[in-house]
């Protein structure tokens, strides 16, 4: 009787957590369950046959051969993954099963492997033991289990969720995608693969399983999903420490939930939220000229090869095509690597299809960031790209670039210094003056990490000098700290716009505003209009707009040299300069496009052009103490932007304006458009003569952050927060 009880506690496991009541189904439950196992073995032998070929020539390569040792801990055990699934598609299939099993538990051995002192990829040890379960005698099952389960105490010496360093929007509390110990804290995603793998299995943990699995159940619903809500689409440190792990392992811990518990948490929360806007961010993300995102806060480039992992996924449970649209042109590009991902979540009868064949717009605002995206053209390596920022900082990686933006067309226009580098041994990557905003400089400001320290595993940690900009928040907590909010934000056929006060991102002694509208006019001709107000406290305060391009531009007016070859001063009002891919690949766009610069504000403007070798990173030009190129170990590395463009006005005066306009056109132009200031009552703004058609953008000069645009005939659109 007793063994009866025990073996229906294995197959059905109830747990209960006040109201939060939920069900486990019997093994295999993570990721493939026996209700999806019939349609994946069908599938390995139609839609996904060369998905599923791959994964088990892999497998009979480790039956051969016996499971490689991990090379490192940031490597994946793809063999033992391959084992598992091929265990269950052979038996569901008919087939010789025993042998995959039999392959992973002579690798395991003892246990030991799997211990807090092995290989450490406790995560995917726990898929592998839920999905060979059948193939492990009871022995087996306690003697593997009571070793993993200690997994459940690492770090946080509580078998629960526990935040203990980090808020749910920090890459370290998820875990990384190898599901292994280094960047893992909490690590929520391979602990709920553990906690699911073991509970029923007679281990000595299953009062750690209980606990953990009831802590997902009480937490996710309640605290997860509304920060997520908050957040947004874009995850908090940006698709470079989301592609670590969160933007990977987050839906795989929702899935593997789905499947063992089913409960779909996919559509919990807002359609806002993280995971159904993921695949929209990784697409708005990506730069037309050459496939690749944009080097945002943490983010290096590069392609959505990571994120592919997910997009299957993705597109299953959304039944979204663009989604299986990535997963399909990842297939055709690395056919040689593990497709495992594919082969369990894709769904063939959801049909792969571009943004541009879904008609997505070609703007969006994802507001928990803050960030604006808008391009001229979807599925066109030609088309015009840009992106304005403005939010909060939800987690540690995020930079401190309020008020930032970038332009592309035909390679990078206007684009930051470099991608590489951070806070912790790069005072350049970690300020704001590799950003394109405003600083206003005063004398006395103290930023965040003022002396020289070194940390007990690495390099000395920089002294953040005062570079006149935002204020230093990168890396100094896991949680929100807000410093900007998009006011509002319009997009039609013809134009989009967002305005954004970034008043509290900058210290209160110096501004009591900061305020950036941005416009993007689409047409036969194209043009970004970048409108500033400052509220400083000083009179002596010196303001600074700053612009950063990958080529060397060339500016009308007087020229004073300062330094030869590296440091100009204009008194001009004109800039202009070409594309370029900034020393990045895979460039499908066709030739090059020219940009046009016009400043209108501040009147009598003063232009310094400085930077090429040795000058690319230098300090804010009214610091005494930074006037030196602040290279880090990774600043040499594309996207390379050596030089900067560097607007003042005459100063003495608490407020300021800056108004630009940047016009698009193509490499053989030599002459910029007419462009002319506008000054109508309170309001200050730009004529633009556009091909024939004229443009007139006013806005308020005090007060709310109105936007007055008028194209041709048309009626003029009033724009307010």
């Amino acid at each position: 009787m007793v063994k009866q009880i025990f073996a229906s506690m294995a197959l059905i496991f109830c747990l209960f957590s006040g109201i939060n009541a939920y069900q486990l189904g019997p093994h295999p439950r993570i990721f493939i369950n026996r209700e999806n196992l019939p349609a994946l073995a069908g599938r390995s032998a139609n839609a996904l046959a060369g998905e599923y070929r791959v994964i088990k020539t892999e497998a009979d390569r480790a039956v051969a051969e016996g499971v490689k040792n991990l090379e490192s801990r940031f490597s994946y055990p793809l063999d033992l993954v391959s084992l598992g699934i091929c265990y269950l598609i052979e038996r569901e299939r008919g087939g010789v099963s025993d042998k995959y099993a039999e392959a992973v538990k002579k690798f395991w051995g003892d246990g030991r492997v799997m211990d807090l002192d092995g290989e450490g990829a406790f995560g995917y040890y726990a898929l592998v033991y839920d999905w060979i379960y059948d193939a492990l005698t009871p022995a087996e099952r306690k003697i593997y289990g009571d070793v993993l389960g200690r997994w459940l105490r690492h770090y946080t010496d509580l078998p629960e969720i526990t935040l203990k360093s980090g808020h749910w929007w920090y890459n370290q509390t998820w875990g990384p995608a190898h599901l292994n110990t280094p960047h893992c804290r909490d690590g929520i995603t391979p602990k709920l693969f553990v906690a699911l793998a073991l509970a029923g299995a007679g281990t000595v943990h299953e009062q750690d399983a209980r606990s953990f699995l009831d802590s997902w159940a009480g937490r996710i619903p309640s605290e997860c999903i509304p920060a997520f809500d908050e957040m947004g689409g874009v995850w908090s440190e940006s698709m470079g420490h989301g592609t670590y792990g969160p933007i990977v392992v987050i839906p795989w811990a929702f899935e593997a939930w789905r499947t063992a518990a089913g409960e779909d948490l996919f559509q919990a929360g807002a359609k806002s939220s993280f995971l159904p806007e993921m695949t929209l961010w990784a697409v708005h993300l990506t730069v037309p000229f050459n496939d690749h995102t944009a080097c945002i806060d943490d983010n290096r480039g590069g392609k959505l090869e990571v994120f592919s992992r997910v997009a299957p996924l993705l597109g299953a449970r959304y039944r979204d095509p663009v989604a299986n649209a990535i997963s399909a042109q990842d297939a055709r590009e690395h056919w040689n690597e593990n497709p495992w991902n594919r082969f369990l979540f894709y769904d063939p009868a959801i049909e792969p299809n571009s943004p541009g064949g879904e008609n997505y717009p070609l703007a969006r605002l994802f507001k928990g960031a803050g960030h604006v995206y808008m391009r001229s053209a979807w599925d066109d390596p030609d088309a015009t790209w840009a992106f304005f920022g403005a939010g909060p900082k939800f987690a540690g990686h995020s930079r401190d670039d309020e008020g930032h933006f970038l332009i592309a067309k035909k390679g990078w226009l206007v684009m930051r210094i470099g991608s590489q580098g951070g806070n912790e041994d790069d005072l350049y990557a970690g300020g704001s003056l590799a950003f394109n905003l405003v600083t206003i400089y005063d004398p006395d400001e103290q930023f965040r990490r003022t002396d020289k320290q070194r940390r007990p595993d690495g390099p000395p940690v920089v002294k953040n000098e005062n570079d006149g900009g935002l204020l230093r928040y990168v890396y100094s907590s896991n949680t929100r700290d807000d410093r900007a909010e998009i006011k509002a934000f319009h997009h039609d056929e013809q134009f989009t716009y967002a305005a954004a006060d970034i008043s509290q991102g900058y210290s209160n002694k110096k501004v009591s505003e900061v305020t950036r509208q941005f416009l993007y006019l689409r047409g036969k001709r194209e043009f970004f209009v970048i409108f500033d107000r400052i509220q400083a406290t000083g009179e002596d305060f010196p303001k600074t707009w700053f612009m950063h391009m990958p080529g060397e531009p060339r500016i009308n007016g007087e020229e004073k040299v300062i330094t030869t070859g590296h440091v100009y001063s204009y008194n001009g009002d004109t800039a202009t300069w070409l594309s370029d891919p900034a020393g990045l690949e895979d460039v499908k766009s066709t030739g090059r496009s020219r940009a046009f610069l016009k400043t209108l504000l501040p009147k009598k403007a003063k232009i310094v052009k400085r930077g090429g070798e040795g000058h690319g990173f230098w300090g804010n030009p009214h610091e005494p103490t930074a006037q030196y190129n602040h290279e880090g170990r990774n600043s040499k590395e594309p996207p390379v932007v050596p030089w900067r463009l560097e607007v003042e006005g005459p100063g003495g005066k608490k407020r300021g304006y800056f108004l630009h306009v940047i016009e698009i056109g193509d490499e053989a132009d030599r002459s910029m458009s007419e462009v002319s200031l506008l000054e109508r009552g309170g309001s200050l703004g730009a004529r633009i003569d556009a091909a024939g058609t004229p443009v007139e953008v006013l806005f308020d000069s005090q007060g709310e952050l109105t936007a007055r645009i008028k194209i041709g005939d048309s009626p003029e659109k009033v724009i307010t927060p």
